[in-house]
């Protein structure tokens, strides 16, 4: 099944939802970058992120690039995109492996680290870049760019990401991304 990206309103407009589904992006990185399980979760679940936060860009030549640098042992995350989205990165240590952590999950987290930050880049043609910064929260990516949106963008937003890995690569790579938005009611 092909990756695709699918936004739809909810509640007459005033929440925007985004699904996206990156299995076969996140696969193609992981054999690339010859990622361990552990490093084919945290860099997937930012290729996913760059790539959502890419379609928001008006034209092909705007680019995004963000930057996760924490004090884990996987060191820093860093990935580019366009707007088709057309995305590619790298993972400074991409043979990381921690033992699962409390919940029996890939300890991502425990991976990137909670202290460090995130950095956004998006080049749409203007003078100067736009820039935001945002520390992490838990390093497990999702709860970082909900942060990072709510104190660098000032938009209420929720994320959830998600990559599946098993000993035969990545099974599965989705993320679900809304945010609300004050609706303008015009006489």
């Amino acid at each position: 099944m092909e990756d695709k990206i699918t936004s739809f309103l909810a509640y007459e407009g005033r929440i925007g939802i985004t699904c996206i589904k990156t299995t076969n992006m996140v696969e193609k990185a992981r054999k690339i970058h010859d990622l361990s399980p552990l490093s084919s979760a945290a860099f997937g679940r930012l290729l996913t992120m760059t790539s959502l936060m890419a379609i928001e860009m008006k034209n092909k030549q705007d680019k995004i690039t963000i930057e996760i640098k924490g004090n884990g042992p996987i060191g820093g995350m860093l990935t580019t995109a366009n707007n088709v989205p057309e995305v590619k990165g790298y993972v400074i240590n991409p043979y990381v492996d921690l033992p699962l952590n409390e919940f029996g999950k890939l300890d991502v987290g425990g991976a990137v680290g909670q202290d460090g930050y995130i950095h956004v880049i998006k080049d749409i043609g203007l003078k100067e870049p736009y820039i935001g910064v945002s520390n992490l929260t838990s390093g497990e990516i999702a709860d970082d760019f909900t942060n990072y949106f709510v104190n660098s963008e000032q938009r209420q937003a929720a994320v959830s990401l998600g990559v599946l890995v098993d000993k035969n690569g990545v099974r599965e790579a989705r993320r679900i991304f809304n945010y609300s938005y004050a609706r303008c009611n015009r006489k």
